[in-house]
């Protein structure tokens, strides 16, 4: 077999450069491994403009930017004579040589077209593609193009995915569930790639090895929080039937509110301790109330290592200030491993009248014609939800049936959300039971840092009560609150349930 290695490196971030086993960066640990990989008669590096000259024996083709289309052209200029390509990211220190060999293996045995690794945590495994195919997927691409995401190769084959011989390298354990990305694109991530590393006595694990820490040391997948959801405003215009909120507060007669100044010192903090994160705004009460609300959304936006959710009821807003958000963010900088600078989630739970004022109270008209003007501006990064519960199977029908029809991308403008009972602090209205047939750690213990309009941060969403508290975003370091919730997601690691977690079903549901 002789075959060409290309490395993508047109999009690194800084951490791809920073020292992580022996003094190598991850670039230098990716080329180290992937050179390994059986049969590589020639190695190239497709980068951005850079300083490269730690690298030895591979050839780099640098240009200002790539896109899809440049980045299939060139492997397909490059690829001539050679019997497969192996593809990778260049920030993937822990490709490993033997499941390359075995998916090569696989290719060339079946004649396949493309094939891939599954079932394994990302950066783990190349990507294989025959002679000839980089080629026919740059005019599959017609006139589409636009910037290198991770999982470009199979977006542009599901475009005619039939046409397509695939072969499949499959895991012998599913590690999918756990979403891990072993590649230093992020903060978060590097730290993840140095915990695996201690925790193999600082050699490159195999993906074997992988798969026996992430069963025996799951306590260091816990790395930095990625999800904060923050409350900025004390009043909500509605008391939702599926909402505690009111339960525990007069949201109706509250006006307390955080102040612009101390919300960006928090973002400050935030992107100093987590380097890019997802901020959720308002976790209780309402954004549009807010009397400096743009400020906020500016304020976000303008940080390029965060981006923005605004969850919301549809009330309270104008149209000139939702036009003027979707100026802020087609202009501002596009995150690289975030979505987009600015989404949008409106609470509307019914397409009926009738039954929208038994959950929520007044307002329908205007959250309707609020939601659709959004979905007008952000198309792509709009959503309208609903609350499934038991007994409403029916009305949850029509609203999904009322919005796919009138929402730009149809069902993909549209969120069924799980019920929540706050652990028994509301009456339980589960329209049915989808939690994990074998209790996982809990993913807001590990990856969410809610914040209160004091600046408290409680250990998750479900303490109403202040039952734990980690500390005080205003007043404490960020690292200390963090370190804070260390032990709870240790005993979710030993299979102990204590407190309110041991009747909560939300564990398992995923932000980001």
């Amino acid at each position: 077999m002789n075959a060409l290695l290309i490395l993508f490196g047109g999009c690194l971030s800084s951490e791809a450069f920073q020292p992580v086993l022996d003094g190598k960066n991850s670039v230098a640990l990716s080329l180290e491994q992937a050179k390994k990989f059986p049969g590589v008669g020639k190695t190239a590096l497709l980068a951005s403009r850079g300083n490269f000259s730690f690298l030895n024996g591979v050839q780099i083709e640098q240009r200002d930017s790539w896109t899809k289309r440049s980045l299939l052209e060139k492997i397909a200029e490059l690829q001539a004579g050679f019997d497969c390509v192996y593809f990778a990211f260049a920030d993937c220190p822990f490709l490993d040589p033997a499941l390359a060999g075995a998916i090569a293996e696989r290719h060339l045995r079946y004649a396949a077209e493309y094939s891939y690794a599954d079932g394994w945590p990302y950066g783990l495994a190349p990507e294989v593609l025959s002679n000839g195919t980089a080629g026919i997927l740059a005019k599959i691409l017609g006139e589409e193009d636009g910037p290198v995401e991770r999982d470009m190769l199979f977006s542009v084959i599901q475009k005619d995915i039939n046409a397509f011989d695939i072969e499949t390298e499959i895991s012998p354990v599913d590690l999918r569930c756990h979403r891990l990305n072993l590649c230093a694109d992020s903060k978060r991530n590097l730290l993840l790639i140095k915990n695996l590393l201690d925790s193999g006595g600082g050699k490159i694990p195999a993906s074997g090895d992988v798969q026996n820490v992430i069963e025996q040391q799951p306590e260091i997948l816990r790395t930095l929080p990625a999800f904060y959801p923050i409350q900025v405003y004390g009043g909500c215009p509605q008391k939702c039937a599926f909402c505690p909120y009111p339960v525990f507060t007069d949201s109706s007669g509250r006006k307390d509110f955080m102040e612009s100044e101390k919300f960006e010192s928090l973002l400050d903090k935030i992107a100093a301790f987590s380097g890019d994160a997802v901020i959720d705004l308002s976790l209780w009460g309402e954004l549009s109330l807010h009397p400096q609300k743009m400020k906020l959304i500016e304020s976000v936006i303008s940080h390029p290592e965060l981006s923005l959710i605004i969850e919301t009821s549809g009330l309270g807003w104008k149209a000139e200030e939702l036009e003027e958000c979707a100026g802020l963010s087609k202009n501002a900088a596009q995150r690289k491993t975030l979505p987009a600078p600015l989404s949008w989630i409106v609470s509307l739970d019914s397409a009926d009248s009738q039954r929208y004022m038994e959950i929520r109270g007044q307002g329908f008209a205007e959250a309707g014609d609020c939601a659709k003007k959004l979905l007008s501006l952000f198309p792509n990064d709009c959503y309208v939800q609903a609350v499934r519960t038991a007994g409403a199977e029916d009305d949850t029908e029509k609203f999904y049936r009322y919005w796919k029809e009138n929402a730009p991308n149809g069902e993909k403008n549209i969120i069924i959300q799980k019920y929540d009972d706050f652990c028994g602090k509301l009456e339980k209205k589960q329209a049915s039971d989808i939690s994990p047939v074998i209790r996982q750690s809990c993913w807001h213990i590990m990856r969410d840092m809610p914040v209160l309009i004091d600046g408290t941060v409680p250990l998750c969403r479900e303490a109403l009560k202040n039952e734990l508290t980690l500390g005080n975003l205003f007043t404490d370091s960020i690292e200390s609150i963090w370190k804070n919730g260390e032990s709870y997601y240790r005993e979710h690691c030993l299979k102990k349930y204590t407190g309110f977690c041991a009747d909560c079903d939300e564990y398992y549901t995923y932000n980001f």
